[in-house]
């Protein structure tokens, strides 16, 4: 018969992985200790400022305590710095050592399938000793060939987790090094030298570089070279167009670290100040929203598809905030939901909007979809503060937050692989949040293939149709017949109270899909409250959102468009209709289904 080969041998034992010894938990607390620590040495620098104004103090010995206040604290200051640094590197360790030893179970696991898998063929040949019928032999044969194939991509992934092993430790270990003297406790902080010549390569941020150029040096860089980056630069590499968002995820989770860490340690002595605090309650807010979306489990498949902070700036928009979290992998994913919040919004909503993103990514999952899925908030923008905001009438933020927002996008598409088929984006709009969106996408060329408008108060006033929007794909439109701010915008001959943002996306002028978004606990009367219910679970609403970010809007159930007569208000032919409730694609319910 024809010989079979299984040529590529197995380790014999999952004993043969390397074990990890490092603890994520005590790496983090060790950062912590050593932000607690700096927090006293703001303290001083802190009290060194209190008594610089001090003016009725004259003659040398005011001179000579200014001289030696000035010297404390300015050591003080680079003590700071230098313990910070460290503290950022503890952060780094302890993220990397969190997801290696996450990898490192996958990699047991497929281990053991291996040699189980090679062991049974090896009897089945062995079995199959004097077999004469070509067809068993070619089965057998392709078998051993998938076999080989997949022992060899076994072997690189795990000779890829053991360089990142080798590159994690040697981070914290030279991080050390650089400060095992007082003398140099002392210095000037100086930056990782392994990362500080990543950023001299072309192609690094800073350089000019196109997203798409970012995105080629930082996948070329080894696995050294990125760890030393995210902890030496993490407020850079967090926020760097083209930087994949794996890489751009574990920088901000090192900023953000380091954020509770510091602030914390100094609100433990009552030294934050009030915009500090803004600060530390942005940073609160998101590590809620990045552990809810780290959490979850797809009732589905029983996967933890995890979350990715991709953005994370609590300092930005006046103290506002601006952060962006996505549960699912924004760099493979097939399907991509991308939703701009609104009216009311700021970074201390994020637990907020992360749960409704959640319950986007389970309404697209739910009812069948073709590939994977993420599903992410952007408030990179500056929403207006108030319904009744002087800033909410007009469109100035929409038109500021329409162009981030176009921008981010292309960065988050240039950074993938361009081996992958580009993903099927998603824009959805809420609130002033749609009118931020219909005007990316109208002026500044948003890159998606589809796009959804919820309780819209106009879709800016250079949009009179929904075709303005320049979109290659549809345009879709929930509004609920009781949303008072969806009663806001502008219809054929009637100008409603906020027309200034444009037409109504509703109406029939507009001419994009509508699609059902009724609520049964609706009253007669229009009211805030049923503004805030599109993304709620068992509505139907989020069924028709989550058909549209499949890729499968042909399955949305279609409302009429509402329509002016021209001698009477504006009709909404949903009002009448009755609304359902427990459509399929919630999310809380149904794994109990």
């Amino acid at each position: 018969m024809t010989t079979i080969r299984v040529d590529q041998p197995v380790p014999a034992a999952t004993a043969d992985l390397d074990e990890l010894t490092g603890d994520p938990g005590q790496a983090d607390a060790f950062g912590r200790d050593l932000s607690s620590i700096a927090a006293q040495g703001f303290e001083v620098v802190a009290e060194r400022a209190l008594t610089a104004p001090v003016v009725a103090w004259f003659g040398e010995s005011r001179t000579a305590y200014d001289e030696k206040a000035a010297q404390i604290a300015n050591q003080h200051r680079t003590l700071t710095d230098n313990l910070q640094a460290v503290a950022r590197t503890c952060f780094a360790y302890a993220d990397t050592l969190a997801d290696l030893r996450w990898e490192r179970d996958g990699l047991v696991s497929t281990h053991q399938h291996l040699v189980a898998t090679r062991q049974t063929l090896l009897n089945d040949i062995a079995g199959a000793a004097d077999e004469t019928d070509p067809l068993v032999i070619r089965t057998l044969q392709d078998r051993a060939t998938e076999l080989n194939g997949a022992i060899a991509t076994f072997q690189t992934d795990y000779a890829d987790w053991q360089q990142r092993v080798t590159a994690n430790e040697n981070l914290m270990r030279d991080a050390f090094g650089r400060l095992d003297e007082v003398g140099e406790v002392t210095a000037p902080a100086t930056v990782d030298p392994i990362a500080a010549g990543a950023m001299d390569l072309p192609g690094a941020p800073g350089s000019g570089a196109t997203p798409e150029q970012v995105r080629d040096w930082w996948n070329g860089l080894d696995a050294a070279q990125q760890e030393a980056l995210i902890a030496s630069y993490p407020d850079v590499i967090g926020s760097t167009d083209g930087i994949p968002a794996d890489g751009r995820d574990q920088a901000n989770r090192v900023s953000l670290d380091a954020d509770l860490a510091d602030l914390e340690a100094q609100d433990a002595i009552g030294a934050l100040s009030e915009d500090e605090r803004r600060h530390l309650e942005n940073a609160q807010a998101t590590r809620t929203a990045l552990e809810n979306a780290d959490s979850y489990v797809d009732p589905t498949t029983d996967e933890v598809p995890g979350g990715q902070l991709w953005l994370y700036d609590p300092t930005a928009h006046g103290g506002d905030g601006a952060v962006a979290i996505g549960v699912g992998d924004l760099d493979t994913a097939d399907h991509i939901a991308a939703r701009v919040p609104g009216i009311t919004t700021d970074q201390g909503d994020a637990p907020t909007l992360m749960q409704e993103a959640i319950n986007t990514y389970q309404s697209t999952v739910y009812n069948g979809v073709d590939g994977t899925v993420a599903s992410m908030f952007w408030l990179g923008y500056d929403a207006p503060d108030a319904f009744y905001d002087p800033a909410t009438a007009s469109q100035g933020r929409a038109e500021e937050g329409g162009e981030a927002f176009a921008d981010d996008i292309a960065g988050l598409r240039a950074s993938r692989d361009p081996d992958l088929d580009p993903a099927h984006l998603t824009a959805i709009g809420h609130s002033y949040g749609s009118t931020t969106t219909a005007i990316a996408a109208s002026d500044h060329g948003l890159d998606a293939d589809d796009v959804v408008l919820l309780g819209s108060p106009g879709a800016g006033v250079q949009n009179p149709t929904a075709e303005s929007l320049g979109i290659d794909g549809d345009v879709y439109v929930g509004r609920n017949s009781r949303d008072l701010v969806g009663f806001l915008g502008g219809e054929g001959g009637y100008h409603g109270v906020g027309a200034r943002l444009g037409f109504d996306p509703s109406s029939d002028d507009f001419d994009a899909i509508r699609f059902e978004a009724e609520d049964p606990s609706r009253g007669w009367h229009r009211d805030v409250e049923q503004h805030g219910l599109y993304f709620a679970n068992d509505s139907e609403s989020l069924y028709n959102i989550g058909r549209v970010v499949a890729g499968d809007g042909d399955a949305v159930n279609q409302a009429e468009q509402s329509y002016d007569p021209w001698w009477r208000a504006p009709v909404d032919p949903e009002a009448d209709r009755d609304p359902t409730s427990d459509v399929p694609g919630r999310s809380d319910t149904v794994a109990d289904d």
